[in-house]
């Protein structure tokens, strides 16, 4: 990922509303994840690959203080911004510097793993998938957003160093090569999937026609004024109430729990 997006990042991840409602509609998922982990222990162990800068775990970390987690990412930039996280928590985590293709982790040794937003940045997503696939227990959860629909690519998708975009089929089909069994899968920020369409097909356009002026153009993530930040506030609260009375399969990303088998 270009390092300018890492301090962009941790600038706006904890109070902007897209890393706001993200978490909100992945916290149902995590928590199944750990009431389902298969560890006797009195402290599960949870990794997220490419943890960034550490937004999910400083939240998740809070949200579940009877767990143990562990971020693990390639660049130092990134570590770096973790770390500080870490320190500044009431519910420290542990960070690591490591390729997610060759995982420093004992095999069935975790009882849960995030990777969020993270495996298009891979060229090789089987082998990545696979390792995660390792490293669980048996009756273990991966939880996986990805982002969606290869019509959506854009300026944005290239500056954050994506490999592709993902249609639902193709993330399922390359969760169960891994050996893992879907247990959930939805789509997530649907109710601006039409809006956001729109603008970045437009940006793709200007982009064709004048790729000079986008090559550093940035990722669509900026702070707004606060009646409109509430008001996507709004429209994600919204969406996290559907999600529990409507089987969403559209969005501008996909999410995933898939359970690593028992036997």
């Amino acid at each position: 990922m270009d390092p300018a997006a890492y301090v962009e990042m941790d600038a706006l991840e904890e109070h902007h509303w897209w890393f706001r409602g993200k978490r909100r509609l992945l916290a149902p998922l995590i928590r199944r994840m750990l009431s389902a982990a298969p560890s006797a222990k009195s402290e599960q162990r949870v990794l997220e690959i490419g943890c960034g800068t550490g937004g999910n775990l400083f939240h998740f970390s809070k949200l579940h203080p009877g767990a143990s987690f562990v971020g693990l990412d390639f660049d130092p930039g990134a570590i770096s911004f973790s770390k500080r996280k870490s320190e500044r928590s009431d519910a420290a985590f542990d960070v690591l510097q490591g390729d997610g293709l060759k995982l420093p982790i004992a095999t069935g040794s975790m009882d849960g793993a995030l990777a969020l937003d993270i495996i298009e940045h891979f060229e090789d997503d089987d082998a990545v998938c696979a390792e995660l696939a390792r490293i669980l227990a048996p009756g273990a959860s991966l939880v996986l957003s990805v982002p969606a629909w290869p019509s959506l690519w854009s300026p944005h998708d290239e500056f954050l160093h994506h490999a592709r975009r993902y249609r639902p089929e193709q993330i399922r089909e390359l969760v169960q090569r891994a050996g893992l069994e879907i247990q959930e899968q939805r789509g997530f920020n649907f109710l601006l999937l039409p809006p956001i369409w729109i603008v970045r097909r437009a940006k793709s356009g200007r982009a064709k026609r004048k790729p000079a002026e986008h090559q550093s153009s940035g990722t669509d993530f900026f702070q707004m004024p606060a009646f409109i930040e509430a008001a996507f506030d709004l429209i994600f609260w919204a969406e996290a109430a559907l999600v529990r009375i409507l089987p969403i399969r559209w969005g501008v990303s996909i999410l995933v729990r898939a359970e690593k088998p028992k036997a």
